[in-house]
């Protein structure tokens, strides 16, 4: 089994495994933790049960690999933004835009992934220890917009709050896209992308200190998406 800061998914060589983690995310997300089987992932795939246990041995260990896939794939997209060149409200308006586009384009494991672990292992040991480990990656993954945040308070850009503080509601806003966004059927690309830009733009105004700041007035997201 893999640790939590191992990379679950692997694009070029474990397909199979792939497969599954995709179909187990989207009856996790459909069905709920409870009602969710290794038949009904087996039966989703059109596959046998043993090809399941071939990888996971349980269902809680394929549920705490699409905890890890989830937040690997964030991390993967949005860590080089956070590390990057820019100023803070440059760089928080692309880390926001990417990870929001990440929700509502791979919905079926980042619903999972916010909503899911805390509800459905907290009452295992053997589950609680798990959890432990995928809500260090994701404090870890906060904590890289925690730091952007305070630079940008620190540059008098955001509202002069603890950065810690401030990021919570700012999440909040974005990761709620989870409970209430579902694609519509045809829904173009570019439709999902437009909402990805105004909700992540819409977030960040509320930690700006003065939204005519030449900055912000600079910063394409805001440009685009608040006049």
């Amino acid at each position: 089994m893999a640790s939590a800061q191992q990379a679950v998914v692997d694009p070029g060589g474990n397909e199979s495994r792939n497969e599954i983690l995709q179909a187990a995310a989207e009856l996790f997300m459909e069905l709920g933790y409870a009602a969710t089987s290794i038949d009904a992932v087996a039966q989703r795939l059109g596959a046998t049960k043993g090809r399941i246990y071939h990888h996971y041995r349980s269902k809680a260990d394929l549920f705490f690999d699409v905890q890890i896939a989830a937040m690997n794939r964030l991390n993967e997209q949005v860590e080089p933004i956070a590390r990057g060149a820019g100023d803070p409200l440059e760089r928080l308006s692309a880390m926001a835009l990417r990870h929001t586009q990440i929700l509502l384009t791979e919905l079926p494991m980042q619903k999972v992934a916010v909503q899911g672990l805390e509800r459905h292992l907290l009452g295992a040991s053997s589950g609680a220890k798990r959890l432990r480990s995928v809500v260090k990656m994701r404090d870890d993954y906060e904590q890289m917009f925690v730091e952007v945040i305070d630079d940008g308070v620190r540059a008098g850009l955001f509202v002069d709050q603890p950065a810690k503080l401030i990021t919570k509601p700012f999440f909040g806003a974005l990761n709620w896209a989870t409970v209430w966004y579902s694609q519509r059927r045809l829904q173009s690309a570019e439709a999902v992308d437009d909402i990805a830009h105004a909700l992540a733009a819409f977030a960040l105004r509320g930690l700006l200190k003065d939204p005519n700041h030449e900055a912000a007035r600079k910063t394409a997201l805001f440009r685009d998406h608040l006049g």
